[in-house]
């Protein structure tokens, strides 16, 4: 048998197995497929104003892939802010939205369907990774009554109505859950706590501080130079266990009995239908930030902690999330 045949024979099986097995043959190196990448200009899509840690999640992820050259189009930072992420939402999921659109996600996607603030929520999109977790606390002015995290919870199992607590955005967003999971793990009668939507976490501080609010639910980093000026006292954090710096003096939710972690875990999402190979390409993007100096140091620097997912632990670890989520905000009487 010459080497043509034998050519020609592992050719037709070849073929034989792919017909099997519905694949496409190549037909040579230079039929095979090009990699996937971005053939119009990246939009990074933000559901918040410029200034916060989506915000700056997103000015990272496009320094850095525009300086590795990652892809050879143009990119820009599209915000799209308001209706607690619903419109950012919208955006990406209309029809002509591609593969090039990213939005940046949190766990605000996980509810704001549920909550009626959007016709859409994560089951809407692909996600594509995530990158990192970032952690809340619990803040009362240096001089207020509530000694600790064991008086607050006390205080509550009372009288659920008698602390006021401000937070950024709407009612059963990612901030309101920070509480609310833990307080009614605690035994505290969630419904009826006294919640105080603000536009930003830095004014909620602030009326906390003026004294026209009890506490504030931020989160870590937003309180720490109020603390060092002894302005503000932070009660509990929603870590596994205590985070560095000021933080170290603050205990966590499981030490104070109450066996609870949370955290709001920060990445992107593509559009429902975004090729595989799509996904594949931007999974890339996300491992290389995950991987570089300047991101890592403003994780340190943010107190956020790294939590780099591929696209499959993303989708798994959200549908985890949603089901005990959904569960908080039955009881919080706030899904629609």
């Amino acid at each position: 048998m010459t080497t043509m045949q034998i050519s020609r024979g592992a050719i037709a099986r070849a073929a034989a197995t792919a017909a099997l097995l519905g694949l496409p043959l190549a037909a040579g190196p230079a039929l095979a497929q090009a990699p996937w990448k971005p053939a119009k200009p990246v939009e990074y899509v933000s559901p918040a104003s410029p200034g916060g840690s989506v915000d700056l999640m997103i000015r990272l992820t496009k320094k850095i892939a525009e300086e590795a050259r990652l892809y050879d189009v143009a990119s820009n930072a599209v915000y799209k802010t308001g209706a607690n992420g619903g419109i950012a939402m919208d955006y990406v999921t209309q029809p002509g939205a591609g593969a090039e659109t990213l939005l940046a996600v949190s766990h605000t996607n996980l509810t704001h369907k549920l909550t009626g603030e959007s016709r859409h929520d994560w089951r809407d999109l692909t996600p594509v990774g995530i990158l990192f977790k970032e952690y809340h606390v619990i803040a009362v002015r240096a001089e207020s009554g509530i000694r600790d995290g064991r008086d607050l919870i006390e205080r509550l199992r009372r009288d659920p109505s008698s602390v006021s607590f401000g937070f950024f955005g709407n009612p059963g967003n990612h901030l309101h859950l920070a509480a609310a999971l833990p307080l009614k793990a605690a035994g505290v009668n969630i419904r009826k706590l006294t919640t105080v939507p603000y536009r930003s976490g830095p004014e909620a501080i602030t009326a906390v501080i003026g004294g026209h609010l009890d506490a504030a639910l931020v989160t870590a980093v937003n309180t720490e130079q109020h603390v060092a000026a002894g302005r503000l006292r932070v009660l509990t954090q929603t870590a596994g266990r205590r985070l560095p710096g000021f933080l170290q003096q603050v205990p966590t939710w499981k030490e104070l009995g109450v066996n609870v972690e949370y955290a709001t875990a920060q990445g992107f999402a593509g559009p429902r239908d975004m090729p595989r190979e799509a996904v594949a390409f931007w999974e890339g993007v996300l491992a290389r930030v995950a991987r570089d100096e300047d991101w890592n140091r403003q994780l340190a620097r943010n107190l956020w902690e790294g939590a780099h997912m591929t696209a499959a632990q993303h989708r798994k670890y959200y549908e985890d999330e949603f089901v005990k989520l959904q569960a908080v905000l039955s009881e919080l009487g706030l899904v629609k």
